[in-house]
C-alpha cells in the first residue's frame, strides 16, 4: 500500500513536470513565431533595412534574409 501511494505520487510529480516543460516549450515556440511574424509585416512595408528588422526582432540577419527571399517567391 505505501509502494503504490509513493508510486502515485512520483507518477504525478513526474506530471507536473512534463507539463511545465511542455508550457516552457509552448512559449518558446510561441516567441519565435511572433518574431517571425514581425519581421514579415517590416519586409512587407519596406520601410526597414535588413539589419534593423534583425536587430529589432533578435533575429539572425540569415534568418531575415530568408525570410525575404521566401516573401519574393511568393510574390
Amino acid at each position: 500500500m505505501l509502494m503504490e501511494a509513493r508510486l502515485l505520487d512520483e507518477r504525478r510529480e513526474g506530471e507536473a513536470v512534463g507539463i511545465a516543460k511542455g508550457k516552457e516549450i509552448g512559449l518558446v515556440e510561441g516567441e519565435a513565431k511572433e518574431k517571425l511574424a514581425t519581421a514579415k509585416r517590416m519586409l512587407a512595408k519596406g520601410c526597414y533595412s535588413l539589419e534593423v528588422i534583425a536587430e529589432l526582432t533578435n533575429l539572425s540577419l540569415a534568418d531575415v534574409e530568408k525570410l525575404k527571399e521566401e516573401q519574393a517567391e511568393q510574390a
